[in-house]
């Protein structure tokens, strides 16, 4: 790593001369840098526009780029073959009148993705723009889905389940949605059902994510949930650095050395980050959860959702996202289907165990052991005089390899297996009855037993690149997401 040097533009390279001021830079020339308050007026108009949109989970800015094609409709090519002459004898009233179609209309295409809201009530008021991807299109992966992959432990039971979606970021229906059809219920699956977006103001760089059911009538809002960024040094990782085929662990920090490293891997393909966190730290981090699915449950309310894709990693620690938020029993209105407890897929009422069920499923996945034993089939109605047989694991055990297990001490593996398979009860009365039951143990078993080794991973942040910085015109490493 000592062997770069800096040019001029800030790159850092090797060898004798800067590849990288051959005048070919990665943003497109005519591109907007932009924060997004100052310059509304030039992301209504221009067809390619950078956005500042956060801050990534490493410390480093991160950037939206929105690339608008402009479309040539070309008016003039078919008026001439209408006509039966060549584009130069249209007659110059047409041609002006096609030239201002063809204008009016790439306007109207450049405007599409800004939209209006007056909502008060959800606190968005004014200009905002509002991609047509949905979040989980947009923004990378949350951190503990990058740490402990988005494949549920029970993938391997359903793999042959038609109930079970590809696609296991997706609040699904369950058969509750064929069961019962009162107006609550129906509110609460809209809910479920509606597309996230992310919306940021042109007024106040603001970002919210936004539900809307029908992105064709987006002025319609169900919800607005403000946007957080994560912070991976919740974690306490260690940052490994490739370099020329040798490996170099450095302590993350968010310093100049850092952003100094980060330069350097975003100007040279031969180099690559990992990020690598013990798991007794990720395992001692999740407990930060637990406190305010506690209040929740306290509340009256279950979570229904929990899943590494919704928990989000602060400074201060974990934070639970996007619940389905189903009072203490009733029928859940959706769920992921294959990271969710029994009762939910079977239309059964929810309570504090359901949420237990997930957690149980999340702590599985840090020891990184193995769920096997009975299955049954279950029919569910799917609507209509439909139905649809599924299975669901009854009779619940935990294996953890004596020879690879990732428990420091082997005497506490029947321990942890206990623990594993008392969350993972097919029947919610037979888990831990609250919260505060399951952390004791918890903690009690990360006190005697800890966990040894760690996860490595890559981060996905975005796309590592430079940008400009419109102070001092230096170039910056940054993530872009598109």
């Amino acid at each position: 790593m000592n062997e770069f040097k800096q040019c001029p533009n800030g790159h850092y390279y090797k060898g004798s001369h800067c590849p990288f001021c051959s005048g070919q830079e990665r943003i497109t020339k005519g591109t907007i840098f932009s924060p997004i308050a100052n310059h509304a007026v030039e992301l209504n108009e221009k067809a390619n526009v950078v956005l500042k949109f956060d801050t990534a989970p490493d410390g480093l800015n991160r950037y939206i780029e929105i690339k608008r094609k402009r479309f040539e409709h070309d008016l003039k090519s078919r008026i001439s073959s209408v006509l039966d002459c060549t584009q130069d004898d249209i007659p110059p009233a047409i041609e002006r009148k096609a030239l201002e179609i063809d204008n009016m209309i790439s306007q109207e295409l450049l405007k599409k993705n800004i939209f209006h809201f007056k909502n008060p009530q959800n606190n968005l008021l004014g200009n905002y723009y509002l991609s047509d991807k949905t979040v989980n299109a947009i923004v990378p992966p949350t951190l503990m889905t990058q740490i402990l992959g988005s494949i549920s432990k029970l993938d391997h039971l359903y793999a042959d389940n038609g109930y079970r979606y590809a696609n296991s970021e997706v609040a699904l229906n369950t058969a509750a949605c064929a069961s019962y059809g009162d107006e609550n219920f129906r509110k609460a699956r809209k809910e479920v059902e509606s597309k996230k977006h992310v919306a940021i103001s042109l007024r106040d760089d603001s970002i919210q994510v936004v539900c809307i059911p029908d992105w064709k009538n987006p002025f319609e809002v169900i919800s607005v949930e403000r946007f957080q960024s994560e912070d991976v040094s919740v974690f306490q990782p260690r940052v490994w650095v490739r370099s020329w085929g040798e490996r170099k662990w450095v302590t993350y920090t968010h310093t100049d050395e850092y952003t100094k490293m980060m330069s350097q891997i975003a100007n040279d393909n031969s180099l690559s980050v990992n990020y690598k966190v013990a798991r007794q730290q990720v395992a001692k981090t999740l407990s930060s959860l637990f406190n305010e699915l506690s209040l929740l449950h306290k509340s009256g309310y279950v979570h229904c959702d929990l899943k590494p894709q919704n928990i989000l990693c602060y400074n201060g620690g974990l934070h639970p996202i996007d619940p389905i938020k189903v009072r203490i029993g009733e029928v859940a209105a959706g769920m992921t289907t294959n990271f969710c407890a029994p009762e939910q897929i079977l239309a059964q009422p929810v309570t504090p165990a359901t949420d237990i069920y997930n957690l149980g499923l999340i702590v599985l996945s840090i020891v990184d052991g193995v769920v096997f034993g009975k299955i049954s089939d279950y029919v569910l109605p799917t609507g209509g005089t439909k139905t649809k047989t599924i299975k669901q694991l009854v009779e619940p055990y935990v294996y953890i390899d004596d020879n690879e297990s990732n428990i420091e001490n082997k005497e506490g593996i029947p321990y942890w297996r206990a623990f594993l398979e008392k969350s993972l009860s097919f029947n919610p009365a037979d888990r831990f009855p609250d919260i505060d039951c399951f952390a004791m143990d918890y903690h009690r078993l990360l006190a005697q037993y800890p966990l040894k080794n760690d996860i490595e991973f890559r981060p996905d942040f975005g796309n590592l690149s430079f940008i400009k910085q419109r102070d001092n015109g230096n170039l910056e490493p940054a993530w872009f997401i598109e």
